[in-house]
């Protein structure tokens, strides 16, 4: 199979962008991260936490000490093991620089960082930021937010778009004493798309327009169309998407 993967970004109507990303096919690795909005250095901590997370995966490409300082999981796959950390380390490096400065105090980030090896894609996650697979005609939540209002009401939860709880997140890099990532992992497929976006966009772009343009368009033209229509939409966020699209392998 082969890959080709983009992104963009808007500040959409806030006065700075606090969402950051990231995408390196060669590493296998794409992020994206949303600074937290109503904390200090919401921009701080997405970029924080994304280069930790890119230099964690970096580093352990091929080492043999592939999740130090955290205990090895034989449970999972090594990949599972390898975001897992990545995630953890990036949350030490947040929490430790909030507690650390005093300007930055508070600060925190939600994050997706996907990680493509051997055929096989791993996700990790900490709020509400999401990833998507389109397969067919069918667009499917990979991630399951990490909100007050999801973990009270699961599933119904996405039907309450209006709710004042909606956007107050259970977990994020930087919140809490300690994290335990959602991370989940499946074989990739020719002709899958995937999306992963921050909330400035989920909660503002329709399901069919994702599948429309994720059908249509390139992974370049598709993050710009992703971004595109939630500005359009009215969105009150900064707005980041990547796109992952699976193709066949060309032949020699």
């Amino acid at each position: 199979m082969r890959l080709t993967a983009a992104a963009a970004t808007d500040a959409g109507p806030r006065p700075a962008n606090q969402d950051a990303h990231y995408v390196d096919l060669e590493l296998g690795l794409l992020i994206v991260a949303d600074g937290m909005g109503g904390h200090n250095a919401g921009e701080v901590a997405s970029q924080m936490a994304v280069d930790a997370v890119v230099d964690f995966i970096r580093a352990t490409n091929g080492s043999q000490q592939l999740t130090w300082p955290f205990a090895f999981d034989p449970t999972v796959s090594l990949a599972a093991n390898r975001v897992t950390a990545a995630l953890r380390v990036a949350y030490r490096k947040v929490h430790d620089a909030g507690e650390r400065e005093p300007h930055w105090s508070g600060m925190g980030t939600t994050i997706v960082a996907v990680l493509v090896d051997s055929g096989r894609i791993t996700i990790g996650h900490v709020g509400d930021s999401r990833a998507y697979c389109l397969r067919g005609e069918e667009l499917l939540q990979i991630t399951e937010d990490h909100t007050w209002l999801n973990a009270m009401l699961g599933v119904e939860a996405a039907g309450i778009a209006d709710h004042p709880m909606r956007h107050v997140l259970t977990s994020g890099i930087g919140m809490s004493l300690d994290l335990s990532p959602s991370v989940s992992e499946q074989p990739l497929a020719v002709g899958e798309h995937w999306l992963i976006c921050t909330d400035g966009v989920h909660g503002y772009v329709d399901a069919d327009v994702i599948r429309r343009m994720m059908h249509a368009l390139s992974a370049d033209a598709a993050a710009s169309a992703v971004v595109k229509s939630a500005l359009d939409a009215g969105t009150m966020d900064n707005v980041t998407a990547v796109v992952l699209n699976v193709h066949p392998a060309p032949h020699v």
